[in-house]
C-alpha cells in the first residue's frame, strides 16, 4: 500500500510503524502457520488448483440450522486481541494495552463487548494474519486446509473471495445503513458479502500559497482536468528547490508488487468513464478514453521531476514535502491529512477535477470490510458479528476520533461532515477541515474501491505498475498516445489470461 513507511502501500502498517512496531504481522493460528511452513507461500500460478479446493472445502461444508451455543468464534482481524473482555485500553502511549495493540485495542473492546454481552456464552478469539497480499495468502491456504475462520477482513482482495463465493451474504437492511461507495467491493448480484468498519476518499490537496505565488487565483481552484494541467504547470515553472527542482504536482509513482499505486489514481479512470472492469469482472483496460487518461496522467506527474517521483519518503514524507511547499498539489485521502496540514501552511481539500464529458468521481482508500465465511459452523453469529460490530455508531466514529486516518463509512455519520467534530485523530483544523471534504466525497460523490481481480490478483498488480512506469517513461512528457495504446492492449490481453 515498495516503499515500506507509513502506510504507502500498506495503510494499516502506518500505525504499527509510527510506534516502532509492526501491529499487523501476520499470526494465525497454529494450524495455519505450520501449512505455510510445509508449502511455502502461495504462488500466483497455483491459484487455479487453489481455487478448486477452495470450491470443494465450501460446497462440502453446510451450514448449520441451529447455532450451538456456548461458542467460540475465530475472528481474523486487524490485531491480536488476547484478553478482550477483563483488560481495559487507555488511549496512552505508555500503556501496555496500547503499545501491544495499538489504537486496534480500544476499537476491538469498543466493536466486541457489546456483542458478547448480547449473546452469553459465546467468545471470540480475535488474531490478526496481516494484510494485502499476505492476508490474501493466508485466507486462501485456511480455505485449502479446511481451517476457515469465522469472519475475516481486507480492503483490494475483498472482491476476489466474494467471486470465489466462500464469504456469506450479510443483511441489506443492515448494508443500507452504509454509504453505496464503500460498499462496492463486497457487492456482487444483488447480495452484500461484506461491511466496512472505515474508509477513506480521495480528493485533491492544495497548497494556496503556491498557487498564489503562481500568479493564479487561490479562489478560483481547478474544476477540470484541462485547469488542474494548466495550473500545475504554472506553479511548476515558479516552484523550484535545490534538492527537488521544479516540482508542483505528485503522487506516488510506479514499482513493486501493491495495488496502493493504483489506488492513487484510478479515480480519473472512473472519472473518464472507462473502469478498469466491467460488471462481470472482465478487464476492460484498453478503451481509446484510457489511453487518454494515461497521457493526462503523464502531464500532471511530469510538472515534477523524476526525482521527486521517485522519491521514497512514504506518505508521511510526501505529506511533510506539502507543508514545506515542495508538493503544490498532491491527491491524498483522510491518512494524508495526519502529516498534511501543519499550522504553518495554507491548505485546503477539494474533489478531484473532472474531465469534459466526464463525471465526478473519487477512490476509496483505507476501505477496511469485514466478513462472515459461509463455512463457519456457527454462520448466524458469525453474521452477527460482522453486522452488529461495523454497524455500530460508536465504534464507526473510534478511529477518526483517536487514530485518525480513517473516517466512519456509515451514513448517519458521513451525512454530519459540515460539522462533525469526532476528528481529533487529525490534530490541525486544517487538516479536520480537509478530513471533512473527504467525508462528503465518501457519502456524495461516485466513490469506490479499486476492482478486485477473481484470481492471480498479485501477478496482475504487479505487471500493472510495470506497465504504469513504462507509460511514465523516464523524462517528460512520458509516453506518446500511440505507445500507451499498446501498451494497453498487451496489458489487457495479460489480464486476460491471468483471469481465464
Amino acid at each position: 500500500m515498495a516503499k515500506k513507511t507509513l502506510t504507502r502501500r500498506d495503510f494499516i502498517k502506518v500505525a504499527g510503524a509510527t510506534l516502532g512496531t509492526s501491529l499487523l504481522a501476520a499470526c494465525a493460528p497454529q494450524v495455519v502457520t505450520q501449512i505455510v511452513e510445509q508449502t511455502s507461500v502461495v504462488k500466483e500460478t497455483s491459484v487455479v488448483k487453489e481455487t478448486s479446493i477452495v470450491n470443494q472445502v465450501v460446497t462440502a461444508t453446510s451450514a448449520p440450522t441451529n447455532t450451538p451455543e456456548p461458542a467460540k468464534l475465530e475472528i481474523w482481524w486487524n490485531t491480536n486481541l488476547p484478553d478482550l473482555t477483563t483488560a481495559d485500553w487507555k488511549n496512552d502511549p505508555n500503556d501496555p494495552v496500547f503499545k501491544a495493540e495499538w489504537n486496534w485495542g480500544g476499537l476491538g473492546r469498543l466493536k466486541y463487548r457489546p456483542f458478547l454481552a448480547k449473546h452469553p456464552g459465546v467468545s471470540l478469539n480475535v488474531t490478526t494474519h496481516s494484510w494485502d497480499a499476505d492476508l490474501r495468502t493466508n485466507q486462501l491456504l485456511a480455505l485449502a486446509s479446511g481451517q476457515i475462520p469465522d469472519t475475516t477482513y481486507g480492503e483490494a482482495y475483498v472482491n476476489e473471495f466474494v467471486q470465489l463465493g466462500v464469504y456469506a451474504d450479510l443483511d441489506p437492511a443492515v448494508a443500507a445503513l452504509f454509504a453505496p461507495g464503500p460498499l462496492e467491493g463486497g457487492f456482487v448480484d444483488g447480495k452484500y458479502y461484506g461491511l466496512p468498519k472505515s474508509t477513506g476518499a480521495n480528493v485533491l490537496f492544495v497548497n494556496l500559497d503556491k498557487v498564489k505565488a503562481a500568479g493564479a487565483d487561490p479562489a478560483k481552484l481547478p474544476k477540470t482536468w484541462d485547469e488542474l494541467v494548466t495550473l500545475a504547470q504554472a506553479i511548476s515553472k515558479t516552484n523550484n528547490s535545490a534538492k527537488w527542482g521544479n516540482t508542483a504536482y505528485y503522487t506516488y509513482g510506479p514499482g513493486g508488487t501493491s495495488y496502493g499505486q493504483a489506488m492513487r489514481i484510478y479515480m480519473w479512470f472512473r472519472q473518464n468513464n472507462v473502469p478498469w472492469q466491467d460488471a462481470k469482472g472482465n478487464p476492460t483496460l484498453n478503451q481509446a478514453a484510457a489511453t487518454e487518461t494515461w497521457f493526462f496522467h503523464n502531464q500532471l506527474m511530469w510538472t515534477s521531476t523524476l526525482n521527486l517521483i521517485n522519491q521514497a519518503e512514504s506518505e508521511g514524507g510526501s505529506g511533510q514535502l506539502f507543508n514545506d511547499g515542495v508538493i503544490a498539489l498532491k491527491p491524498g485521502w483522510n491518512n494524508d491529512a495526519t502529516s498534511v496540514g501543519a499550522a504553518s501552511v495554507n491548505a485546503v481539500g477539494i474533489p478531484m477535477p473532472i474531465p469534459a464529458g466526464g463525471k465526478a468521481s473519487t477512490t476509496l482508500v483505507g476501505n477496511d470490510m469485514e466478513s462472515a465465511f459461509k463455512a463457519s459452523k456457527y454462520l448466524d453469529l458469525a453474521k452477527a458479528v460482522v453486522q452488529e460490530s461495523c454497524s455500530d455508531e460508536a465504534a464507526q466514529a473510534f478511529l477518526a476520533e483517536n487514530a485518525g486516518i480513517w473516517i466512519p463509512a456509515l451514513k448517519s455519520l458521513l451525512s454530519q461532515y459540515a460539522t462533525y467534530t469526532q476528528l481529533d485523530g487529525y490534530k490541525t483544523d486544517i487538516a479536520k477541515n480537509i478530513v471533512r471534504v473527504t467525508m462528503q466525497q465518501a457519502l456524495e460523490g461516485d466513490a469506490g474501491p479499486i476492482p478486485g481481480w477473481k484470481k492471480n490478483g498479485v501477478d496482475i498488480w504487479t505487471e500493472w505498475n510495470a506497465m504504469y512506469g513504462r507509460i511514465l517513461g523516464q523524462k517528460a512528457p512520458g509516453m506518446s498516445k500511440e505507445d500507451i495504446q499498446k501498451q494497453l492492449d498487451a496489458y489487457q490481453t495479460y489480464v486476460a489470461g491471468r483471469l481465464a
